[in-house]
């Protein structure tokens, strides 16, 4: 959205008005009506970028509440046996074992999310890149244009 904005301040904002005409070089109906499309292009995008991260908090919640569970099981075994001094220390390194499991698929997940999101806002910013150059083009096309009309 910052990118769109910028773009908008740009055109309506910051691009010079036709000399002795008030106008722009390229109309604002026009210019509007493509920052619509890129408002209703992003959120697509956007959309993508919420799913995967949607989806990584559920897997994180899922891993943390297996990992309580194992932790809630282990506590009762080692209340049941506390005797037995073996199945405490196993149950130690079993809860271990899942934090630091449970610690690498998150990063994993992160990692991927992160990748995925960054892909995302390249294309977006390629494709806002090839817009702009499209609208620069055509400022320069109409200006030449109303320069030949008013020299001839």
């Amino acid at each position: 959205m910052f990118l769109i904005e910028r773009l908008e301040k740009y055109i309506l904002d910051e691009c010079p008005k036709i000399p002795l005409s008030g106008n722009r070089a390229v109309s604002e109906e026009e210019i509007r009506a493509r920052i619509g499309q890129l408002r209703e292009a992003v959120p697509v995008e956007v959309a993508r970028a919420q799913q995967v991260l949607e989806q990584q908090a559920a897997l994180l919640a899922q891993a943390r509440q297996e990992a309580e569970q194992l932790l809630v099981q282990a506590r009762a075994d080692i209340k049941q046996q506390a005797a037995d001094h073996h199945i405490v220390q196993e149950a130690k390194q079993q809860a271990t074992v899942l934090r630091q499991r449970t610690a690498r698929e998150v990063e994993v997940l992160r990692h991927e999310a992160d990748e995925y999101v960054f892909n995302s806002l390249s294309h977006l910013q390629e494709e806002l890149t090839r817009l702009l150059h499209v609208v620069e083009n055509g400022l320069q096309k109409l200006e030449v244009e109303r320069e030949r009309q008013f020299r001839g």
